[in-house]
C-alpha cells in the first residue's frame, strides 16, 4: 500500500525508489561497486532526502537492529533528515530531544557550564528517554574537542549529539519527502562514491554504498518531478507484520508504560499487577515488538508477577492486623465502658457534706464558711480557707473532705478542707456516705456521727 502510494507520486518516485530501481540494473559497474562495499554503513551519502514519520509512536533506535535500545518515540508528521540506509533502517540525523552521555571524569565545564571540553580522548554513548542504558557508543572524540552540556546523569553530562552521531528509524514508517543536496564534510563523505553513469536523463545512476541513491541528472534537482516514471515499479521490501498492526503494538506498549509508572505510584494494596501483567505477556507473545521492546515486555511481565505474590501475602498480613485492631478497639471500648460502670457505681466519702453558706463570724486570718442543713439551714459544722474556688460553690450542696477538729477558742467544730465538691444530694447513702450529715438527711432513728 504504502509502495502503491509513493510511486504514485512523482516527486517521491524520484527521491525515494531510484535507489532501489538501480539495484535491479545489472551492470558490471554496480556489481564491481557492490563487492567492494564491505561496511555498507561507513558513510553518508553525499545526496540525502527529507522524510516525515507516517504512524504515531514509532521507535527511534540507537543503531540499525530491533536489538539495538531506543532512544526516543516519534508521532506521524514529525520531519527527518535520512543520511543513509542499513539494510530496513534508515540512518537520520538525531531528532530534537536527542541526546548522549560522555563521562564528567573526562570534562571539563566552560564559561557558565554549558560548554564542556574533553580533556582525554572518550566515548560518546547514546542516551534514551525511554530507559537509562548508556551501552551504545556513538562516537569517539578526541582530546579538547568542545561539547554543549544539556544536563548531567549519575557520573555522566548529558550532551547534545556531536557532529557524525546518527540514529536509526525502520524504513516502513518513513516516507520521502524531498531530495536535500548537502555538501560532503569529513564526517559525511562516502568513502565508496560510484561514478554516475552518462547518458540521457533516463539512465540510472547506481546507489552509493550507505543505501541512498544519488540523483540521476545533476543539472536540475528543482526539475526533479520531470524524472520519468515510466520505468518498473519497484514495491518496498515486504515486512512480516502490517505497518498498522505494528504501529498499534508498539502505541499499546507505549500505553502499558504509562499505565505501570502509574500504578507503581499507588500503594500495593491499590494497585492491579495480574492484570497489568497479563496485559504485558499477551504483548509480549503477540508477535508484533520488536526483540527489544519484547524483552522490557517479558522482563515486565515476569516481575509483575512475582509482584502479585508479594501483594497477595501483604493484603492476608494486613487483613490479620485489621483484625487484630478491630480486636484491641472492641476491648479498649469494653474497659471504658466498665470503667464508666465503676464511676457510676462509685461510693464518695467526705468528712461533712450540707449545703454552702457564708458565715458571719469571721476570726483570725482564714475565712470561716458554713455547712448547713438544706431544710433548717442551721449550721452543721465550720469551713476554715482561704481557697476562693469554695466561693464559687455557694449555695450548693456540697462534700467537703478534710479533718475535723474542736477549735477551743472558738468552741466550734472546724474542717480545714483538703478536697471539695459539688454533689448529688439524692445519692447520699448510695454513692455518697459522710461522717457529718445534716440531721434533716439522716435516715430516721439515727444520729449524725458529728454531734
Amino acid at each position: 500500500m504504502l509502495a502503491r502510494r509513493l510511486i504514485s507520486h512523482p516527486l517521491l518516485t524520484a527521491i525515494a525508489f531510484v535507489a532501489f530501481a538501480a539495484a535491479m540494473v545489472c551492470s558490471p559497474l554496480t556489481a564491481r561497486a557492490q563487492d567492494a562495499d564491505t561496511n555498507p554503513d561507513e558513510g553518508n551519502s553525499k545526496f540525502q532526502f527529507e522524510g516525515v514519520v507516517n504512524a504515531n509512536a514509532v521507535y527511534v533506535h540507537s543503531g540499525p537492529s530491533e536489538n539495538d535500545y531506543p532512544t526516543m518515540k516519534l508521532d506521524r508528521g514529525a520531519h527527518l533528515t535520512v543520511v543513509g540506509i542499513r539494510f530496513d533502517w534508515l540512518k537520520i540525523v538525531p531528532p530534537d530531544g536527542s541526546f548522549c552521555y560522555v563521562a564528567k571524569a573526562y570534562t571539563e565545564k566552560r564559561g557558565d557550564g554549558t560548554i564542556g571540553r574533553t580533556t582525554n580522548a572518550l566515548i560518546v554513548r547514546m542516551g534514551s528517554d525511554l530507559n537509562t542504558l548508556k551501552v551504545k557508543v556513538a562516537k569517539r572524540l578526541e582530546a579538547d574537542t568542545d561539547v554543549q552540556i544539556i544536563g548531567e546523569q549519575d557520573e555522566y553530562f548529558k550532551i547534545k549529539p556531536p557532529a557524525g552521531v546518527f540514529v536509526y528509524v525502520d524504513k516502513q514508517f518513513v516516507d520521502p519527502v524531498k531530495q536535500i543536496a548537502l555538501v560532503p564534510t569529513p564526517e559525511s563523505a562516502d568513502k565508496n562514491t560510484i561514478p554516475q553513469a552518462t547518458g540521457t536523463q533516463d539512465a540510472v545512476t547506481p546507489p552509493d554504498q550507505t543505501g541512498v541513491a544519488p540523483p540521476g541528472p545533476t543539472t536540475a534537482p528543482d526539475n526533479i518531478a520531470a524524472v520519468p516514471t515510466t520505468g518498473p515499479s519497484v514495491a518496498l521490501a515486504p515486512t512480516t507484520q502490517p505497518q498498522e498492526a505494528v504501529a498499534a503494538a508498539q502505541a499499546e506498549f507505549a500505553q502499558l508504560e504509562a499505565t505501570f509508572a502509574t500504578e507503581s505510584a499507588k500503594p500495593l494494596e491499590d494497585q492491579d499487577p495480574e492484570k497489568l501483567s497479563a496485559s504485558y505477556d499477551k504483548l509480549a507473545k503477540g508477535g508484533l515488538l520488536p526483540d527489544s521492546l519484547r524483552q522490557i515486555a517479558d522482563y515486565k511481565a515476569a516481575s509483575l508477577k512475582a509482584r502479585a505474590d508479594d501483594r497477595a501475602e501483604y493484603l492476608v498480613v494486613k487483613k490479620e492486623q485489621d483484625e487484630m485492631k478491630a480486636r484491641v478497639a472492641a476491648l479498649r471500648a469494653e474497659r471504658d465502658e466498665l470503667e464508666t460502670r465503676v464511676k457510676a457505681n462509685e461510693i464518695k466519702s467526705y468528712a461533712a457534706v450540707g449545703t454552702l453558706r457564708a458565715s458571719s463570724l469571721q476570726q483570725g486570718t482564714q475565712t470561716l464558711f458554713r455547712l448547713t442543713d438544706p431544710s433548717s439551714g442551721r449550721t452543721v459544722i465550720y469551713i476554715r480557707t482561704n481557697d476562693a474556688k469554695l466561693g464559687a460553690l455557694m449555695n450548693q450542696f456540697i462534700g467537703v473532705k478534710g479533718t475535723v477538729t474542736d477549735d477551743a477558742q472558738l468552741s466550734l467544730k472546724v474542717i480545714d478542707p483538703t478536697d471539695f465538691e459539688a454533689v448529688d444530694q439524692t445519692k447520699l447513702y448510695t454513692g455518697v456516705i459522710a461522717q457529718i450529715v445534716p440531721p434533716s438527711l439522716m435516715p430516721s432513728g439515727q444520729a449524725s456521727t458529728g454531734n
